[in-house]
C-alpha cells in the first residue's frame, strides 16, 4: 500500500467541511423570533396568533431553538418582513428529527394557510427529504408566520429562510457533500470485503458489519432516510435506534478483536463487552419502541463509546501494538464529530458555528482511519508471519546441522535415507550410499589433540560438500563416520564417488600445531539399493563394505556385493 494516498486522502477529508461552504447559495436566517412553550400541544394557531398571547412570546436573537428532550410543542413567530423580498420561498427547519412541523402563513384571502411535514405527517406533494415547507410567491411580506414543532425525541432546531432557487442549489451542493463521504465509507466497505474474503479474517468482518451501522446510522441522522417511501417515515426513530445499537455493539466488538483485549486488557475488556451489551439493549428498546428511553441511552454512549475506544488504543499503543496509532486517531475523529454533533443538536452556542455535516465527516475519516489500522494489523501480522517462518527455518536447519562440519546429520541422514528409498522403490531408479570412517582417527586424537581432530572433520566436511551433486547429501551421521546418499546412482557411480573422495582426502596435508605435516586416510564401502531393501538394510551392507576396506588395509573403497539371486533391481 502506498504511504503517500493515504495522507491525500485524509487532506481532502478535512478540506471538505470549508470546501462544501465554498459557494454556498444566498440564505436568511431569521434575526428575531418568538418562542412559545406550550407543554399539553393542544393550542392551535388561533390562539398562538391571539393578540392575547402575544406578551408569551419570548424574544430571541438568532435562529436556533432549544428545549432539550421534552414533550411539549414550540410555537414560533416569524417576521415575514425578515423572509426573501422575491417570489417563492422556503422555510427549512434544520433539526435531527422532528416529528411534526407546521407552517401557519396569512392568507391574502383571509384566515390561514397551513402546510405541514415531519416524520409523524409526511407531506403529501413531492418532497426533497427535508423538513422544508413551500411559501407561495403571494404570501404577504408583513405580519407574522408561525411555525409548530413537536417532537418525541430532542427539541432542536434552526430556522432557515431560502428563495426557493437558492434553496435548490443548497440542496444539490448538500447532495455532492454527502455523496462525496457516503462514497469514501462504501469505498471502505468494498475494499475490505475483498480483503475479508481473501483473508477470512475475523476483525474484517466485525468491521465491515460496523462500517455498514455507521453508514446506515448516518443516513438517519442526516435525512437522507427521508428519501424512503413516506409511510415508512413514521419508523425512522425505531430504525435509527436499533442502527445505534448495531454501530454500538459492532464497534465494540471490532474493538476487542482487533486489539485482542481479553488477552492483554481483561478488565478493559469486561467494559467493552458492556457496551456490546448496551447496544443490544439499544436495539431491542428499538424494536418495542421505546423510543425516547432509547435516545437518551444514545446520547450518553454516544460520548461514553469513543472515550472507551480512545482508552483502548492508548493501553495498545503503549504495550507497542503499532496499527493502535490509526485505530486511536480513529477514535479521536469520531469523539470529536459526536461532541460537535452534540453542541450543534442541543442548540449550544459555539464560537465557531460547526455544520451539522460534520459528524459524517468525522464518521468518513474513522472509517479510513479504521481501514488504514486493519491494513497496517495484516502487514504486521504478514511481518510476524515472515519472522516466525525464518526461526523455524533456522531452527529446523539447526535440528538437522552438524556444527562443526556444517553437514546435515545422524537425525537428517536417517530421515532422508528413508524417504529417498521410498521413493526410488516407486519409481524404479537406482539409489546410492556411500559410508566414509576415518582411519586411526582415535590414535591422531591422542597424538595431536582433539583439537586438530576437529580441523580434519571440519575439512573433510568442506571437501563432501564438493564432492556432490545438488540433489545429494553428504552427512555426519557418527564421530568421524560419514554418509553420502547418491538419489539416480547405481553402485559403479556410487564407488566412483567414493574414490574420488579418498583421493581428495588422501592428495591432502594437515600441519597441526606441532609443526608436523600430517596425512589422514579414510576407507568408504558403497552399495546399490536391492529390491527389498529399506534404509537400515542398504546401511548394513555398505557397512559391512566398509569394514572389508578396513580389513583389506585401509584408504580403500570396497563396494558391496549385488545379491545376484534377486535380479538386477533396475
Amino acid at each position: 500500500m502506498s504511504k503517500a494516498w493515504p495522507i491525500l486522502l485524509i487532506a481532502l477529508l478535512l478540506a471538505l467541511c470549508p470546501a462544501c461552504h465554498w459557494k454556498q447559495p444566498s440564505r436568511q436566517a431569521p434575526s428575531e423570533i418568538g418562542l412559545l412553550e406550550n407543554p399539553d400541544g393542544k393550542m392551535e394557531i388561533g390562539q398562538a396568533a391571539s393578540p392575547d398571547n402575544a406578551s408569551r412570546y419570548q424574544l430571541q436573537t438568532g435562529n436556533r431553538m432549544s428545549l432539550g428532550f421534552c414533550r411539549s410543542a414550540l410555537w414560533v413567530r416569524l417576521p415575514l418582513r425578515q423572509s426573501p423580498p422575491n417570489g417563492p420561498w422556503v422555510l427549512e427547519v434544520k433539526a435531527p428529527w422532528m416529528d411534526r412541523v407546521d407552517l401557519f402563513l396569512p392568507n391574502p384571502a383571509g384566515g390561514w394557510l397551513k402546510q405541514s411535514t415531519g416524520l409523524q405527517q409526511p407531506p403529501s406533494e413531492d418532497h426533497l427529504g427535508l423538513f422544508a415547507l413551500n411559501a407561495p410567491a403571494d404570501t404577504p411580506r408583513t405580519g407574522h408566520a408561525y411555525v409548530r414543532l413537536r417532537s418525541m425525541l430532542s427539541l432542536n432546531a434552526s430556522l432557515r429562510m431560502w428563495p426557493r432557487q437558492s434553496f435548490v442549489e443548497h440542496t444539490v451542493w448538500d447532495s455532492y457533500l454527502y455523496g462525496v463521504l457516503y462514497g469514501i465509507m462504501g469505498t471502505m466497505f468494498l475494499v475490505n470485503l475483498l480483503v475479508f474474503i481473501t483473508t477470512r479474517d475475523r476483525a474484517y468482518l466485525l468491521y465491515i458489519l460496523y462500517l455498514v451501522s455507521i453508514i446506515a446510522h448516518q443516513l438517519c441522522l442526516q435525512g437522507q432516510a427521508l428519501f424512503l417511501p413516506t409511510w415508512l417515515w413514521h419508523l425512522i426513530p425505531e430504525i435509527s435506534l436499533v442502527v445505534s445499537g448495531a454501530v454500538f455493539y459492532f464497534g465494540s466488538a471490532f474493538c476487542r478483536r482487533f486489539l485482542n483485549t481479553p488477552l492483554y486488557a481483561p478488565w478493559l475488556d469486561r467494559l467493552l463487552l458492556a457496551a456490546q451489551v448496551t447496544g443490544a439493549a439499544m436495539a431491542i428498546l428499538g424494536l418495542t419502541s421505546q423510543i425516547w428511553w432509547g435516545t437518551w441511552l444514545v446520547h450518553i454512549v454516544a460520548i461514553l463509546g469513543p472515550v472507551l475506544g480512545i482508552v483502548a488504543g492508548v493501553k495498545a499503543l503503549a504495550r507497542g501494538f503499532r496499527p493502535a496509532r490509526f485505530y486511536l486517531a480513529a477514535w479521536v475523529v469520531l469523539l470529536l464529530g459526536c461532541m460537535a454533533w452534540g453542541t450543534w443538536s442541543m442548540g449550544w452556542n459555539l464560537l465557531v458555528p460547526l455544520p451539522p455535516s460534520l459528524i459524517t465527516i468525522a464518521a468518513a475519516l474513522e472509517c479510513v482511519l479504521l481501514s488504514l489500522a486493519l491494513a497496517d494489523r495484516i502487514a504486521l501480522m504478514q511481518r510476524e508471519r515472515r519472522q516466525l517462518a525464518r526461526s523455524e527455518r533456522r531452527y529446523h536447519q539447526l535440528s538437522i546441522t552438524d556444527s562443526l562440519t556444517g553437514l546435515n546429520n545422524a537425525r537428517y541422514f536417517w530421515s532422508k535415507l528413508g524417504s529417498e528409498v521410498r521413493h526410488a522403490h516407486q519409481v524404479n531408479q537406482p539409489l546410492g550410499l556411500v559410508l566414509l570412517d576415518v582411519d586411526d582417527f582415535k590414535r591422531f586424537n591422542d597424538s595431536y589433540g582433539h583439537t586438530e581432530g576437529d580441523k580434519v572433520l571440519a575439512e573433510l566436511g568442506s571437501l563432501l560438500r564438493v564432492a556432490v551433486r545438488p540433489a545429494d547429501s553428504a552427512c555426519r551421521y557418527g564421530g568421524e563416520e560419514f554418509a553420502l546418499v547418491l538419489p539416480g546412482a547405481e553402485g559403479s557411480a556410487a564407488h566412483e564417488v567414493g574414490e574420488r573422495v579418498r583421493e581428495a582426502l588422501d592428495r591432502r596435508v594437515f600441519q597441526v600445531g606441532s609443526g608436523d605435516r600430517v596425512k589422514v586416510t579414510a576407507s568408504l564401502g558403497t552399495a546399490q539399493l536391492e529390491p527389498g531393501d529399506d534404509a537400515r538394510s542398504l546401511v548394513r551392507r555398505a557397512d559391512r563394505a566398509l569394514y572389508q576396506a578396513k580389513a583389506q588395509g585401509k584408504n580403500q573403497t570396497v563396494c558391496a556385493e549385488l545379491d545376484l539371486s534377486a535380479g538386477s533391481p533396475f
